[in-house]
């Protein structure tokens, strides 16, 4: 794992993680949004991809979505400044996450090594569904938006209630099969935070790549 895509639209964290892993002997390779990312991973694809949830024009959610279904081979690691601990997210398609912000230096190195056992990685997948960021809702509380199934790729329509965060699954009306969705509206201030804690200054090691 040797090739390192790193996605956020905050430079200061693009400059410190590229800084970080071009110092462990990775190659990295850079994008400000998802449609960015995913760009250059078409171009070329990496190892591993590290992505921000909340990004401009595409976000993280839908981002690594669209790679587990495309690129299943790609180690991803999840950023988020909105949730805590450890564990990946409920519904989000990563094989691991990191809290901005977290006072665990060490944390990215711990990552990387169980990311190179592939079977365990593939072992805890699960399906990803397909990320759809909130629109503005009528009043009577109702948003009707085109979904693309992605199995036949033919579109269908699906109704939005206000709601913040939702899961659901639909069933595609022409090929049948479970389309799982899930509607998200990022706060505002959903990562204001930074790769270390902001009282100091954590030094991250990472263990050189593994050809």
């Amino acid at each position: 794992m040797s090739n390192v895509m790193v996605a956020d639209d905050d430079p200061l964290i693009v400059s410190a993680l590229s800084a970080m892993f071009d110092e462990a002997g990775y190659t990295v390779r850079t994008a400000a949004d998802g449609f960015a990312a995913l760009t250059s991973i078409e171009e070329q694809v990496p190892d591993i991809l590290i992505s921000d949830l909340n990004m401009p024009r595409m976000s993280g959610f839908e981002l690594l979505s669209i790679v587990r279904r495309r690129f299943p081979s790609i180690a991803v690691i999840a950023m988020s400044g909105a949730y805590s601990g450890a564990a990946v997210p409920p519904g989000i398609a990563a094989d691991a996450f990191y809290a901005k912000g977290s006072s665990e230096g060490n944390r990215f190195a711990e990552i990387l090594y169980a990311l190179k056992d592939d079977s365990t990685r593939r072992s805890l997948r699960v399906a990803a569904p397909i990320w759809i960021p909130g629109v503005p809702v009528g009043e009577d509380g109702i948003a009707t938006i085109a979904v693309a199934c992605p199995e036949c790729l033919r579109t269908f329509p699906h109704n939005l209630r206000n709601a913040d965060f939702l899961y659901a699954e639909r069933c595609c009306p022409h090929c049948h099969r479970a389309v799982r969705l899930a509607i998200v509206r990022p706060a505002a201030n959903m990562d204001q935070t930074g790769v270390g804690t902001p009282a100091r200054t954590v030094r991250i090691t990472l263990p050189p790549y593994v050809r």
